[in-house]
């Protein structure tokens, strides 16, 4: 099973995020979704509001839990092999704390403009404008 990530589509850092996620993601455990998208949201995290998805990212695990900003990359450290590390040392004393002061002050300086434009919103990324075309095997699951 694919772990869905739900981000802000409309940050330029967001998507630039998971675009370097996604390369790293070689096994395919991770499936992007634009938040801003509610339809999107409402399928793959009914409970998400935009207010919250507009604050940190979301991953859902297989249990259907919603685990936002460091907690949700440290859920995608446990799928995503080359990430495992972070995973390790986030269970170091202190490093928990410090991970998400530091999630939080990205998130909260990062910079939104507009709605997902750029090659990571083609197709193959679920609740995006381009998600309906050809190419792409990174496609919703249905």
């Amino acid at each position: 099973m694919r772990l869905p990530v739900l981000f802000d589509g409309g940050c330029p850092l967001c998507r630039r995020t998971v675009r370097i996620i996604r390369a790293l993601d070689w096994n395919d455990r991770l499936q992007f979704v634009d938040a801003t998208n509610a339809d999107a949201r409402a399928f793959f995290a009914p409970s998400l509001t935009e207010a919250q998805m507009m604050v940190e990212m979301y991953v859902v695990d297989q249990r259907q839990r919603l685990h936002g900003g460091f907690e949700g990359f440290l859920q995608i450290s446990r799928v995503v092999p080359v990430m495992w590390p972070f995973g390790l040392i986030a269970r170091l004393p202190g490093i928990r704390q410090i991970g998400h002061a530091i999630y939080k002050i990205v998130a909260a300086n990062r910079v939104r403009r507009g709605r997902c434009t750029d090659d990571l919103c083609e197709p193959g990324l679920v609740g995006s404008k381009g998600s309906g075309g050809s190419g792409g095997s990174r496609g919703p699951v249905q």
